[in-house]
Protein backbone atom coordinates (compact mmCIF):
# COMPACT_ATOMS: atom_id res chain seq x y z
CA UNK A 1 0.00 0.00 0.00
CA UNK A 2 1.56 3.36 -0.85
CA UNK A 3 1.60 5.86 2.01
CA UNK A 4 0.47 9.59 0.92
CA UNK A 5 2.85 12.19 1.17
CA UNK A 6 2.72 15.28 2.73
CA UNK A 7 4.30 18.44 1.22
CA UNK A 8 6.00 21.24 3.31
CA UNK A 9 7.20 24.48 1.59
CA UNK A 10 8.24 26.26 4.69
CA UNK A 11 9.60 25.82 7.81
CA UNK A 12 9.74 27.24 11.22
CA UNK A 13 12.01 26.90 14.27
CA UNK A 14 11.32 29.00 17.28
CA UNK A 15 12.20 28.28 20.99
CA UNK A 16 10.36 29.38 24.50
CA UNK A 17 11.80 29.14 27.69
CA UNK A 18 8.91 26.02 27.80
CA UNK A 19 9.45 24.59 24.50
CA UNK A 20 11.43 23.89 21.17
CA UNK A 21 9.02 23.73 18.39
CA UNK A 22 9.36 23.06 14.85
CA UNK A 23 6.32 24.08 12.24
CA UNK A 24 5.70 22.56 8.64
CA UNK A 25 4.27 24.67 6.64
CA UNK A 26 2.00 24.23 3.51
CA UNK A 27 0.80 27.09 1.58
CA UNK A 28 0.93 28.68 4.01
CA UNK A 29 -0.95 27.06 6.13
CA UNK A 30 0.70 24.81 9.01
CA UNK A 31 0.93 21.02 8.57
CA UNK A 32 2.33 20.32 11.81
CA UNK A 33 4.06 21.33 14.71
CA UNK A 34 6.65 18.97 16.72
CA UNK A 35 7.49 20.05 19.67
CA UNK A 36 9.33 18.85 22.52
CA UNK A 37 8.28 20.32 26.06
CA UNK A 38 11.20 20.60 27.91
CA UNK A 39 9.45 20.19 31.62
CA UNK A 40 9.55 16.02 31.46
CA UNK A 41 10.78 16.31 27.78
CA UNK A 42 8.07 15.32 26.26
CA UNK A 43 8.00 15.24 22.53
CA UNK A 44 4.58 15.24 20.59
CA UNK A 45 3.71 16.16 17.09
CA UNK A 46 0.67 18.64 16.89
CA UNK A 47 -1.53 18.50 13.61
CA UNK A 48 -3.52 21.49 11.81
CA UNK A 49 -5.81 21.47 14.14
CA UNK A 50 -4.20 21.61 17.23
CA UNK A 51 -4.54 18.45 18.63
CA UNK A 52 -1.04 17.20 20.37
CA UNK A 53 -0.21 13.28 19.75
CA UNK A 54 3.20 11.17 21.27
CA UNK A 55 6.02 12.29 19.12
CA UNK A 56 7.01 9.37 16.47
CA UNK A 57 8.65 6.68 18.06
CA UNK A 58 11.34 6.73 15.38
CA UNK A 59 12.40 8.90 12.33
CA UNK A 60 14.00 9.46 9.26
CA UNK A 61 15.66 12.88 7.30
CA UNK A 62 17.21 11.81 4.32
CA UNK A 63 17.66 14.18 1.46
CA UNK A 64 14.57 15.93 1.80
CA UNK A 65 12.42 13.25 2.37
CA UNK A 66 11.08 13.11 6.35
CA UNK A 67 9.67 10.18 7.24
CA UNK A 68 7.73 10.02 11.13
CA UNK A 69 6.95 6.60 12.23
CA UNK A 70 3.66 7.09 14.78
CA UNK A 71 2.07 4.98 16.89
CA UNK A 72 -1.34 3.40 16.06
CA UNK A 73 -2.76 5.73 19.07
CA UNK A 74 -0.99 9.00 17.85
CA UNK A 75 -1.60 8.33 14.09
CA UNK A 76 -5.50 8.12 15.04
CA UNK A 77 -5.59 10.88 17.32
CA UNK A 78 -3.45 13.45 14.91
CA UNK A 79 -5.50 11.85 11.76
CA UNK A 80 -2.08 10.73 9.96
CA UNK A 81 -1.02 7.57 8.66
CA UNK A 82 1.78 5.49 10.95
CA UNK A 83 4.30 6.09 8.60
CA UNK A 84 3.68 9.90 7.89
CA UNK A 85 6.39 10.99 5.03
CA UNK A 86 6.68 14.52 4.37
CA UNK A 87 8.46 15.90 1.19
CA UNK A 88 10.50 19.21 2.38
CA UNK A 89 10.05 21.40 -0.75
CA UNK A 90 12.67 23.97 0.92
CA UNK A 91 16.36 25.37 0.73
CA UNK A 92 19.41 23.74 2.06
CA UNK A 93 19.20 26.24 4.88
CA UNK A 94 16.31 25.55 5.64
CA UNK A 95 17.34 21.58 5.69
CA UNK A 96 20.00 22.18 7.92
CA UNK A 97 17.77 24.11 10.24
CA UNK A 98 15.28 21.09 10.79
CA UNK A 99 17.92 18.70 11.18
CA UNK A 100 19.19 20.72 14.05
CA UNK A 101 15.62 20.70 15.17
CA UNK A 102 14.59 17.45 14.98
CA UNK A 103 17.72 16.24 16.56
CA UNK A 104 17.23 18.50 19.45
CA UNK A 105 13.02 18.03 19.83
CA UNK A 106 13.36 13.78 18.79
CA UNK A 107 16.53 12.98 20.17
CA UNK A 108 15.26 10.15 22.84
CA UNK A 109 13.73 8.43 18.95
CA UNK A 110 15.42 6.40 16.84
CA UNK A 111 17.12 8.09 14.32
CA UNK A 112 18.57 7.99 10.56
CA UNK A 113 19.76 11.44 9.45
CA UNK A 114 21.79 13.31 6.61
CA UNK A 115 24.23 15.54 7.61
CA UNK A 116 26.79 17.47 6.13
CA UNK A 117 29.67 14.83 7.51
CA UNK A 118 27.50 11.93 6.31
CA UNK A 119 24.88 9.67 7.63
CA UNK A 120 24.08 9.74 11.12
CA UNK A 121 22.03 6.45 13.19
CA UNK A 122 20.81 6.89 16.51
Amino acid sequence: MDTPRLHADAVDVWETDDDLTLTLNTGGVTLMHIRARYHGWIDEVINSAGVAGPGPSSWTLIGRELSLELGAKSAALLGLPQDCLVRLDVDDESISRVRAALLEILHSACYVVDTPEGRLRS
